[in-house]
């Protein structure tokens, strides 16, 4: 059994996988819901998805949510609950460290935004740096 240093250590390295195939290098943070995020034109889904379908490989949209895990579901209404169209993507366990990602695209239908933040936290004032460092964001820009 890995130790929780161990397991946070195997999520950033995923997580820096997910950042070099993604199809955007501008990635920023999301003070409200500590994440960092990205916008690509909705035309490269594609790719996109393919970037972080390894890490991110739970799915869940407004018709599927129903039958996620109590702890997938509660996440869910932290985040604000999803609307159509809007996805909860969830890496690891549960209950357990791991990453999760939102994808969220634009009423203007030509934009998405993935946001990607951790769940299971155990010691924020050391993962959330960690996550700025992984995605190259400044700590100075992005308190919390």
């Amino acid at each position: 059994m890995p130790t929780p240093d161990e397991a946070w250590e195997s999520v950033f390295v995923t997580l820096e996988r997910l950042r070099d195939r993604w199809p955007s290098s501008d990635w920023s943070y999301d003070r409200r819901l500590k994440c960092v995020a990205s916008s690509i034109p909705l035309s490269g889904e594609s790719s996109a998805r393919a970037s972080f379908a390894d890490v991110l490989s739970g799915v869940w949209s407004t018709a599927t949510l129903p039958g996620a895990p109590d702890a997938i579901r509660a996440f869910s209404e932290t985040c604000g609950g999803l609307r159509a169209a809007q996805e909860l993507l969830w890496g690891g366990d549960a209950d357990g460290p791991g990453a999760f990602g939102l994808w969220w695209p634009w009423g203007d239908g030509t934009t998405v935004t993935l946001r990607i933040g951790l769940h299971g936290v155990d010691l924020p004032k050391q993962r959330y740096p960690r996550l700025r460092d992984v995605f190259g964001i400044p700590q100075a820009t992005a308190p919390g």
